[in-house]
């Protein structure tokens, strides 16, 4: 009978130390899962950036104006994964806004125009800045991202946040 109890009482220490290492263990492995996710979203957005500037060194530095433009340049280089469903980013998950104000595409503040941008996880978001005048030609452009929330990429440095703004 004692062999049983002892032989019990193994099993119970053991799924209990299995438990405790899970539960020490997972929240660690959610962290690092999003901060991975993270990393590939920034990935992404260097690649539309690329396609973008790649657009524009082939036509001597206008930039583009239409979403199919941009995306066949971006496909030229490689198609960027989105994150959150592991599937290639479509011409559709590229979200495409205007910026009211020329240093709009260079603000990094939470608060901010590009703070306020929101869109569908691992998306990649584009806004123009284009002077009233000028036949639609943008000037200026930013890319931002959009986290496992929906909402723009933020990194914290120091104590300061900040969102990522990829801008040309």
């Amino acid at each position: 009978m004692k062999k049983g109890l002892l032989w019990i009482l193994d099993i119970c220490i053991a799924v209990a130390f299995v438990l405790l290492m899970f539960i020490v263990i997972k929240p660690q492995y959610e962290l690092a899962k999003i901060n991975a996710n993270r990393s590939k979203l920034q990935s992404s957005m260097f690649t539309v950036k690329a396609g973008m500037e790649r657009y524009i060194a082939f036509h001597q530095g206008v930039k583009p104006t239409d979403l199919t433009e941009i995306y066949e340049n971006i496909a030229a280089i490689e198609i960027p994964i989105n994150p959150y469903t592991n599937k290639e980013i479509s011409i559709d998950d590229i979200l495409v806004f205007k910026y009211d104000v020329p240093r709009d595409f260079e603000d990094t503040s939470p608060e901010g125009v590009n703070g306020k941008q929101s869109g569908e996880p691992g998306q990649i978001g584009i806004g123009f800045f284009t002077p009233l005048g000028t036949d639609s030609i943008p000037t200026k452009y930013g890319i931002i991202g959009f986290d496992e929330n929906g909402n723009p990429l933020i990194i914290i440095e120091g104590k300061k946040e900040r969102v990522v703004v990829l801008s040309g």
